[in-house]
């Protein structure tokens, strides 16, 4: 476990996504990363690069939106589609940040967390659909940012697997809550009226 500027973090391995160019022991801030080509995130001023995002992975994110959209909407939430950027370590102005990611999917409830280009502050819930390229990121860092900062509900979406595992907060850490199939209908813990069929969300195949 360690911490940077008051947010704390369990070490993981170094994710194939992480810049390798960059010279040893330099962090990097959210200035940094808007002058640079292409769409990056940021964990404790470590640049990662999001490759392009498969078929898959595009269909899975669509199905889950159109699945989600109309039950925040009329509850007055926000659902927010990537690439969209959250900051974590609210004590920073926009551009000092070091600490700024795009969830594939994510929900805030609370509009003063809404700013021009970012949310500012953890979501209630995230939704990340795990690919070759961000899978250990999404188990390791995101998780270990997500958990620290108080998101509520992270739910892992693995369409490899067909699987959707559902994560809550209790007193500060992860739980599994339970993992879903293409059979299920996936119901949340944080909003108990949700219900989600996925038959056709994690039934999707390319050659």
């Amino acid at each position: 476990m360690f911490s940077h500027c008051g947010i704390m973090y369990k070490r993981a391995k170094k994710d194939v996504g992480e810049m390798e160019k960059a010279p040893h022991g330099r962090l990097y801030s959210y200035k940094d990363i808007q002058q640079w080509e292409g769409n990056w995130e940021l964990i404790d001023g470590i640049p990662y690069l999001l490759a392009s995002p498969s078929y898959v992975h595009q269909y899975v994110v669509g199905e889950l939106h159109l699945a989600l959209a109309p039950y925040f909407k009329a509850r007055e939430c926000h659902l927010i589609l990537s690439p969209f950027d959250v900051q974590f370590d609210i004590a920073k102005t926009a551009e000092e940040a070091q600490t700024v990611v795009q969830p594939d999917l994510f929900v805030i409830c609370h509009l003063n967390q809404l700013k021009k280009n970012r949310v500012k502050g953890a979501p209630d819930l995230v939704i990340e659909v795990l690919s070759a390229s961000t899978g250990i990121k999404d188990r390791n860092q995101k998780y270990y940012l997500y958990e620290a900062n108080g998101v509520k509900e992270y739910w892992m979406v693995d369409p490899s697997n067909r699987t959707i595992e559902v994560l809550g907060l209790d007193n500060g850490r992860f739980q599994k809550r339970a993992v879903f199939g293409p059979k299920d209908v996936l119901t949340s813990f944080l909003y108990p009226d949700l219900s989600v069929s996925l038959d056709s969300i994690l039934n999707m195949e390319v050659e």
